[in-house]
């Protein structure tokens, strides 16, 4: 189920059109892992929304986000 949400999360665009992330699922909980380089916050923004939208808010949890 969470294979298609991340695929497609993976196919939005972001601020600098990279993939500087990693998704960590466990169970129904998600959490995201920003890389280094610019922008790498904002991206981690606009792939949880383009997440949410494709699994709907109430199917999984946020953890918070991991930074490195």
């Amino acid at each position: 189920m969470y294979r298609n949400f991340l695929i497609l999360s993976l196919l939005a665009p972001t601020a600098m059109n990279q993939q500087k992330f990693t998704f960590i699922l466990e169970e129904n909980t998600v959490s995201l892992k920003a890389g280094i380089g610019f922008y790498t916050k904002v991206d981690l923004g606009i792939v949880k929304y383009h997440f949410e939208i494709g699994a709907g808010e109430n199917n999984f949890h946020w953890t918070p986000s991991r930074h490195s």
